[in-house]
């Protein structure tokens, strides 16, 4: 495993969910997670894919068969918000098997705090640092962020506190 502080995973994590979203051209929320599992970057190309699954075992869950296409498994009916966070969650999974993830080691980099690292990459992939900083100069609730986002009341709230609590970076960077 590669050793790395928190703070070095985090903003691992806030770069790689900045590089989805900017590839899916999203310019407001929410950010369009399934439509980019659906055709991702190509070099994703044969590791993002969505499944329904008729199951109460789990929200999602991505596997990958042997020699074959991953794929995120999600519960047919779960609530948009709640199938938008286990989509995002499970898309970290999708990154570290792939191909491209496994040449830059994000395994060895993140696998020892995997839930972790999942529910922070899923808070930036839904709710990037720019759309943020434009809901909260309008001072905008954790509710009012769910909402825009369409995303869970408790990863909004997180969401929210993790953007208060980053150094704004200034005008010259």
């Amino acid at each position: 495993m590669i050793s790395v502080t928190r703070e070095e995973r985090e903003w691992f994590l806030r770069n790689l969910a900045r590089g989805l979203v900017e590839y899916t051209g999203a310019a407001e929320p929410p950010v369009p997670v399934e439509e980019m599992l659906r055709h991702p970057p190509t070099v994703y190309e044969s590791d993002f894919g969505v499944v329904d699954m008729y199951s109460n075992l789990w929200d999602a869950i991505f596997a990958r068969p042997p020699s074959r296409r991953g794929s995120i498994f999600v519960r047919v009916d779960l609530p948009p918000r709640q199938r938008r966070y286990a989509l995002a969650r499970e898309s970290l999974s999708a990154l570290i098997t792939s191909r491209h993830g496994r040449d830059m080691g994000l395994g060895g980099l993140l696998m020892d705090h995997l839930q972790d690292s999942a529910d922070y990459f899923a808070r930036h992939l839904l709710a990037p640092e720019k759309m943020v900083g434009a809901y909260h100069q309008q001072e905008e609730d954790s509710g009012d962020l769910a909402d825009s986002f369409v995303m869970p009341q408790k990863a909004a709230q997180l969401r929210l506190q993790e953007f208060e609590l980053m150094p704004r970076r200034s005008a010259a960077t």
